[in-house]
């Protein structure tokens, strides 16, 4: 996948959520000249076309930037409908107006409550194994899906396992068993909210680390997840900050520290949060 581009330049995604119009465009443009090659974008971002101008309009060429997109399973008028999720889907390649996207993800698995979800489920998935059988997407995926979602599919898919399945991650939420389980089924693991919204800023023994090692506590946490072998997703309209963002590539947490950074995980032991 993307053989064209290096491991690094597939190391981290720039986000996308909340930045919309003209200060989108300008934020993807100053994150491409930056040195990022991945971005990650949604149906319910609503900023798909500005993505598409900014990668039609950078001097990167288009095979060396990353386009992530995740489709809504919502389809209240048809849950079961394949044409509606194929209707979804293509909408959202000709708001990019890009030829095709590298990675669709299914952006989440939606509630079981009625039994409808598991109908949305099957028919988005299905709608996605289409674009890429038009050439339209290149990899799909999944995102906040539980091992059993992911099972799940094997009823139905025609391409399996999903090559992503991105979840938050980072290390007051660790997702130990899933994690575990989409790297026994080669999954890719991509981390949503990498560095914690910036909520934990004033952890004071993250703060310590940050100090010891030189570094933001932003990159702290960038760092974890890139010795996780996560994927990390990150997000900052301010250009000192998105610099930064990439500069971690010259430290390594120790194996103590990141003990250290593991024992902070907040989830119940055995649980799975979808």
């Amino acid at each position: 996948m993307a053989s064209n581009l290096t491991k690094r330049a597939l190391s981290i995604a720039l986000g996308t959520e909340k930045v919309s119009g003209s200060e989108c465009v300008e934020y993807l443009q100053q994150g491409l000249a930056a040195g990022y090659r991945m971005i990650d974008t949604a149906q319910v971002y609503n900023n798909e076309e500005e993505i598409g101008q900014a990668v039609r309009s950078s001097s990167v060429p288009r095979e060396n930037i990353f386009v992530i997109n995740k489709i809504s399973n919502g389809f209240k008028k048809n849950p079961s409908s394949l044409k509606e999720a194929s209707d979804s889907a293509q909408a959202s390649i000709d708001k990019l107006g890009l030829r095709y996207v590298d990675l669709f993800l299914i952006h989440q698995p939606g509630e079981d409550e009625d039994g409808m979800a598991v109908d949305a489920r099957r028919v988005t998935w299905q709608a996605l194994e289409g674009l890429v059988k038009e050439g339209k997407a290149k990899s799909i995926g999944v995102s906040n899906y539980t091992a059993e979602h992911i099972l799940e599919l094997r009823q139905f898919a025609r391409i399996y396992p999903p090559r992503v399945n991105q979840l938050e991650l980072h290390p007051w939420c660790q997702q130990r068993k899933l994690e575990s389980f989409c790297r026994d089924q080669g999954i890719w693991i991509q981390a949503h909210c990498a560095i914690a919204r910036n909520s934990q800023s004033s952890h004071p023994e993250l703060c310590a680390l940050a100090e010891r090692y030189g570094k933001s506590t932003a990159q702290i946490l960038i760092r974890y997840s890139l010795q996780k072998a996560w994927t990390p997703i990150v997000k900052s309209t301010n250009l000192a900050h998105l610099r930064a963002n990439s500069q971690v590539y010259d430290f390594n947490i120790s194996k103590d520290d990141m003990t250290l950074l593991d024992s902070w995980n907040k989830e119940k032991a055995g649980s799975i949060r979808s």
